[in-house]
């Protein structure tokens, strides 16, 4: 098994219980040992206490594992942040409920798009998310209007406050 797939492993195991979910991991091996970076979100959403939580019972875990050869690591975990860009699809149920601002590689043009979401051609689009289902990811925006979004058509989607 992997390294990155064992820390995982041993994440979700301290998460789950807490109602916190994974957004991120990241794992480089250095010079100076191991940098684990893991990125935590919770409806409602994290906050210090939380992320300190997950420092101290990942930590525990990990000083146990035997698969874990490595002596020297750095472990930070960290809320999303009030402006992150997406990167993983799954992110976008991950984030429901959230504040976004999406920014098209392209208008909607085709007249289904525009008469389905009653919008004009904008490139930029700023509301509550819905969520992704079947590719199409659905806000809904500040005039109260539900915008379906062709997921293949987003040049970028961040979290907006």
């Amino acid at each position: 098994m992997w390294l990155k797939d064992i820390i995982m492993n041993e994440l979700i195991k301290v998460v789950k219980p807490l109602y916190i979910k994974v957004v991120e991991l990241l794992v480089k091996e250095n010079k100076s040992g191991l940098s684990i970076n893991v990125v935590i979100e919770k409806d409602g959403g994290v906050t210090i206490d939380d992320c300190e939580k997950v420092t101290r019972l990942l930590n525990d875990r990990l000083s146990m594992l035997q698969e874990l050869e490595v002596e020297n690591y750095r472990l930070q975990v960290s809320s999303p942040g009030l402006s992150r860009v997406f990167k993983k699809k799954d992110e976008y149920n991950i984030f429901k409920s959230r504040n976004v601002k999406i920014i098209l590689k392209e208008p909607l043009t085709s007249n289904s798009e525009k008469s389905v979401n009653n919008l004009t051609d904008s490139l930029i689009y700023e509301g509550t998310l819905l969520g992704l289902e079947d590719d199409i990811v659905k806000i809904r925006d500040n005039k109260d209007r539900i915008v379906e979004i062709p997921y293949d058509k987003i040049q970028k989607t961040k979290l907006n406050g």
